[in-house]
Order: structure tokens, then sequence, then C-alpha cells
């Protein structure tokens, strides 16, 4: 898995900031490079491949899609370690504990200090690139997400990258019931077209590279009519 791009700033904007420019500026002078995407779905594509350390969201300019894709960067796995700093002209405690609950790193109230916000930005860069790698341990099976790695009982599995996806779904919401459309969307993301049938065979793949031929799984159940859960 590729690691986040440090130093990469992307802000999330139909047209450059108020003082964006003066930002930019700011940025480039501390070792950064920013680029303002207006398009909110083009923004997230672009963060899903270059994987900046940061991205800005103005979520005056948004609103509800702003949520969703705080939920998507978070959910997905090149993109989790991206910081993501919300910016508003609503100073309500609600809004920003919705804002954190969504998987926000920061929340500036605007009008804001310019310098304040690039101070934030390398705060929060700084914090996710020194952070531990981070892993999951459930039962005997073992995932390193930074490393893109995964053992049971201690011995490798060698997965691919989807079936990677697919066991931190499920893994890191033990208990919870994904729907085979959840699952898609997750995993193969909302612009590929495949079946339901595709999550089962993935499923079935998944299990067996965790040495599981038979029914049932002891590691992923299937609950009937519905989708799938991490037991």
């Amino acid at each position: 898995m590729d690691k986040v791009e440090r130093n990469n700033i992307v802000f999330f904007d139909r047209a450059i900031m108020n003082g964006g420019r003066a930002v930019d500026e700011i940025l480039d002078r501390e070792g950064f490079a920013s680029t303002h995407i207006e398009n909110l779905r083009n923004a997230l594509e672009v963060t899903m491949t270059e994987k900046p350390s940061v991205v800005v969201i103005d979520i005056d300019e948004f609103g509800e899609r702003a949520w969703s894709t705080c939920l998507e960067l978070k959910d997905d796995i090149g993109t989790k370690k991206t910081g993501i700093v919300l910016l508003s002209s609503d100073a309500d405690d609600v809004l920003k504990i919705k804002g954190f609950e969504m998987g926000a790193d920061d929340f500036i109230v605007k009008p804001y200090n310019k310098r304040e916000l690039v101070a934030r930005i390398k705060a929060i860069s700084r914090r996710l690139s020194s952070s531990e790698g981070k892993k999951i341990k459930v039962k005997d099976i073992e995932i390193n997400l930074d490393e893109h790695r995964v053992s049971k009982a201690g011995k490798p599995i060698d997965l691919t990258y989807i079936q990677f996806k697919l066991l931190y779904l499920l893994a890191s919401r033990r208990m919870n019931v994904f729907s085979r459309k959840e699952i898609l969307e997750r995993v193969w993301g909302k612009k590929i077209c495949v079946t339901n049938r595709t999550v089962d065979v993935h499923i079935k793949r998944l299990r067996e590279k965790l040495g599981e031929y038979k029914y049932p799984s002891q590691y992923i159940e299937t609950i009937h009519g519905t989708g799938y859960r991490f037991l």
C-alpha cells in the first residue's frame, strides 16, 4: 500500500478561498505544496490517488456532502492517515462535534488567521506522519495497516489489495453487519460496476486464505439476506 504523500495539501473549495493565495504562499515557504479543487468528487478522486498529508474542506460550500466525504476518506485504507481540517463560518459546538465524529482532525471557524491555519495543518501533518503503525489484532489475525500485511498465528498471509481492504473493513468494525451494497461501495468504490455475487466470491476466497474451506466460518459470518460480519 502506498503511503500518504507528505507535504501535499488539497483544498476542497469551489473558488480559491478569501486570502487563499496568501495561505498558499505561507504553505510554500513552510515546504508544502497546495492544490485547490472546486469539484468535490474530483477533489476526492485526487486525494484517493495522491494521498496528501492533509485535506482542507470548506463545509459552508458543500454542506451535507462534506460529511460523507469525511467518512469516505477515513474508511479508505489509502487515505485513512490523511488529516482532515474542516472550515466553517458556523461556530456552533454541535457542528464541531459532528465534524470530529465524522473523522475530522481539526475544525476552524471562519474568518481565521492565515498563519494559524497553516500552523494547524503543520501540526496535524507532523502528528500523523510520526504516529506508530496502525495494527488490528482480532483472535489470531493481525492486520498491519501501514505495511499492508496480514498474519495468522504469526504466519504471514498473502492477500490481494481487494482482499486486504475487505478484511480490514470487516475486522476494524467487529460484529458490525455490512450489507453487500455497503461492502461494494467501501471496498470497490461507487464508480466500479460489480455485483453482489462479486462480494460473495471474494468472501469465499478470503475465508480460504484464512485457512477455512468449510462452513461455518470462525471469522466471517454470513448474515442471510443481509451481508457479512467479522466474529
